[in-house]
């Protein structure tokens, strides 16, 4: 003999689906409210990789910049050792300056 099936529902499992149902939509959120974070890092990965980079080659800039700066400031001072050693040489009657 086959068991009948009743279509009737009892409170214990009108329930159990609400209480699956309520779970079911709560871990769809979870799983939807975690996003990409492996694309999202590397996005931030990128923008430092060229933050720091651009600091870097703004660094080398600077360098260079200061560089030339001493080397100008070298040359300067080389060139005025250079005059006041002609005009002293001059002075004392080392080299006669042409009329």
């Amino acid at each position: 003999m086959q068991r009948v099936k009743s279509k009737k529902t009892t409170k214990k499992q009108t329930t159990m689906k609400k209480l699956t149902f309520i779970l079911a939509i709560a871990g769809v959120i979870a799983f939807t409210s975690c996003g990409n974070k492996a694309a999202e890092q590397a996005k931030l990965d990128s923008i430092r990789k060229a933050d720091s980079i651009r600091i870097a080659d703004s660094t080398a800039q600077a360098l260079q910049a200061i560089e030339a700066a001493k080397a100008a400031a070298e040359k300067a001072k080389a060139d005025s050792l250079a005059a006041a050693a002609h005009a002293d040489s001059i002075a004392k009657g080392l080299i006669k300056v042409k009329k």
